[in-house]
């Protein structure tokens, strides 16, 4: 399977200053943006954060194309997300919906392409470090979010190859020839990583 643009990108090779700013202030930050769009349910002030969120991406030397790569990919489920909520209610109501889910979508994807992947881990980690006191061990969930991670860009690519295998074979109007495969994979996949650990005795 080739290499293809993840879903949410790796750190970006191309450092600007929001790679040199503290993982914790990013993430912080991110969580504050969260709360906001989720409590002001106003499509502008959605927007306005999103065009924000573009600039600071574009000032921290990233690609355009990079901060919008997930909502490039996603376009045919916001399509149909719009639809579906202008069918059951409104216009405003599919506004709101679709632009919440576009700012922590272009928010999270700066948060990855300025943060390692091994920062983030580790950040993750002592976030969950006063689990311990409840007894659980905190490399459990750490390792968690890091196959969570990684699983998502093995999807993203097995849909990717799914898609163009069907072209090749003139389907790629049919369901089936573009979804089986990636069931198939993702199954395939969630065997391997399961005897991995087992193997290993990570869980034990």
């Amino acid at each position: 399977m080739r290499r293809r643009q993840q879903f949410l990108g790796v750190c970006s090779p191309r450092r600007g200053w929001l790679h040199a700013t503290p993982v914790g202030l990013k993430f912080a930050s991110l969580t504050v943006l969260t709360l906001v769009v989720m409590l002001a349910r106003n499509p502008f002030v959605n927007a306005g954060l999103i065009v924000a969120l573009v600039i600071i991406g574009l000032t921290a030397k990233m690609g355009l194309g990079q901060i919008l790569g997930p909502i490039r990919r996603m376009w045919l489920i916001f399509v149909l997300l719009v639809a579906f909520h202008v069918f059951l209610s409104d216009w405003w109501n599919a506004a709101r919906i679709i632009t919440v889910m576009i700012t922590c979508v272009v928010g999270a994807q700066i948060f990855m392409l300025s943060t390692p992947l091994s920062v983030l881990l580790d950040l993750f980690n002592m976030l969950v470090k006063p689990l311990k006191f409840v007894g659980v061990r905190p490399q459990v969930p750490a390792l968690a979010a890091a196959i969570a991670v990684r699983s998502v860009s093995y999807l993203a690519d097995l849909a990717d190859t799914a898609k163009d295998a069907a072209s090749a074979r003139g389907l790629e109007n049919d369901i089936r020839a573009r979804t089986v495969p990636v069931m198939l994979g993702a199954v395939k996949y969630a065997q391997d990583t399961g005897r991995a650990l087992e193997a290993r005795g990570i869980l034990d």
